[in-house]
């Protein structure tokens, strides 16, 4: 077996941010795909830690390797190519941890990450996943809609031209320049179907929309359950997914509509403001 775990997958970094966790200067970023994750590397050192053998713990485990993934990330000495987990999956790798493979000098700080680096890496990112109240969206006018479609072609046509000047530059290299032609068309298929979606109030919401709803939904089912506001047989994921579903009158959350997105996401920031409003106030 290598030292990478099978499944890890190449994932493009949105937000970076280097958090400083009692001393330890930890980079963590949000990618694309709207989870937050946290580079290993580095916390193996912090921790005194044999990177080699968590590699290969993390590569053992169905959970932790499924969901493995690469990320370059700044961590100071520049962009480097990291194997990251998800933020949500930390405390399951902090917790595997033998006592035994930490010096005894690192056990107090092991406890330390154990207890609070999930909390403090998550605050970090919280303002960007759960941002707060705006004006919901409303549908575009004929006019505004005219508008966006000649921003879009403006672009497009900006694409072209640039395009039209590596022409020159990978003249003779015909494997070259299909390449960037078959990028090219990919990347405005996307954006039509961006503006189409945009265009169709009733469409559903898109890729990344879920993938933000998703983690908002993390965030306020974690809070309910750290402060026992769920019941005893239900999880705080089911209380605020079938609160989600009865509200908007869908059975998934990829069914939202898109332009009740929104509206959804500022339910769930009130909700989860309420609920740490609840708590400090009895403190």
């Amino acid at each position: 077996m290598g030292d990478e775990p099978a499944d890890e997958q190449q994932v493009k970094v949105s937000i970076t941010k280097v958090v400083d966790f009692y001393g330890d200067q930890i980079s963590a970023a949000q990618g694309a795909d709207g989870e937050i994750y946290v580079p290993l590397n580095p916390l193996t050192t912090f921790l005194g830690l044999e990177r080699r053998g968590q590699m290969q713990r993390i590569g053992r485990d169905p959970v932790l390797s499924k969901r493995t993934r690469s990320l370059t990330i700044d961590t100071g000495g520049g962009p480097q190519k990291q194997v990251c987990l998800p933020l949500d999956l930390l405390p399951g790798w902090l917790f595997g941890i033998s006592q035994a493979r930490v010096g005894s000098e690192l056990q107090d700080k092991l406890n330390r990450y154990r207890e609070e680096c999930f909390r403090v890496l998550w605050s970090a990112f919280r303002d960007e996943i759960m941002p707060a109240n705006q004006p919901l969206a409303t549908g575009l006018t004929s006019a505004q809609q005219t508008l966006e479609m000649i921003r879009v072609m403006e672009h497009l046509a900006e694409q072209q031209v640039e395009m039209e000047s590596r022409v020159v530059q990978v003249e003779g290299r015909q494997g070259t320049l299909e390449s960037y032609m078959r990028g090219f068309i990919q990347d405005t298929r996307s954006r039509l179907t961006a503006l189409e979606l945009r265009l169709d109030p009733t469409a559903v919401i898109t890729e990344e929309q879920a993938a933000q709803l998703v983690i908002a939904v993390k965030t306020l089912a974690y809070e309910l359950e750290e402060r026992g506001k769920v019941g005893t047989y239900q999880s705080g994921y089911a209380r605020v997914y079938s609160e989600l579903y009865r509200r908007y009158d869908v059975k998934t959350y990829k069914n939202l509509r898109r332009d009740r997105y929104d509206a959804a996401m500022v339910w769930l920031r009130q909700w989860y403001d309420e609920v740490i409003g609840t708590d400090k106030g009895s403190e």
